[in-house]
């Protein structure tokens, strides 16, 4: 990677990061993704990647479509001799709060709102 090519790649994840978490404004609700198309699975995947730090990440291509709760497990950088991998996974939920779609994440709240998303609420079934 050249290093014109890489110093643009950080200042995108650097904008996406900082544009995108911002603090909540009402009632955050768990929410589904209404349309999972092309555009809103790469948006996800920015989004995520950027919550990662950069890392490369594999998304279902129905992600959030049925569940509010997307799990992202870390790939070692190397195997583990033992074979287990002792990294926990990141946990985001997918909410609602007003008319906006944001990803959160569970372990310490952070925010990114999902601009081309149109989300509903998740309807428990409890």
């Amino acid at each position: 990677m050249k290093p014109a090519d890489s110093l643009l790649l950080t200042a995108t994840l650097l904008l996406l990061t900082a544009c995108g978490s911002q603090p909540a404004l009402g009632d955050p609700r768990p929410a589904l993704l209404l349309d999972a198309g092309a555009e809103v699975r790469a948006e996800l995947l920015r989004v995520v990647s950027a919550a990662m730090h950069g890392a490369q990440v594999t998304l279902a291509p129905d992600a959030l479509t049925e569940e509010s709760v997307l799990i992202v497990a870390r790939k070692p950088q190397q195997p583990r001799l033992s074979g287990r991998e002792f990294d926990k996974p990141v946990k985001f939920q997918l909410v609602l709060d007003g008319e906006a779609c944001w990803l959160v994440r569970q372990a310490d709240g952070e925010r990114w709102v999902l601009r081309g998303a149109s989300c509903r609420p998740e309807v428990s079934l409890q």
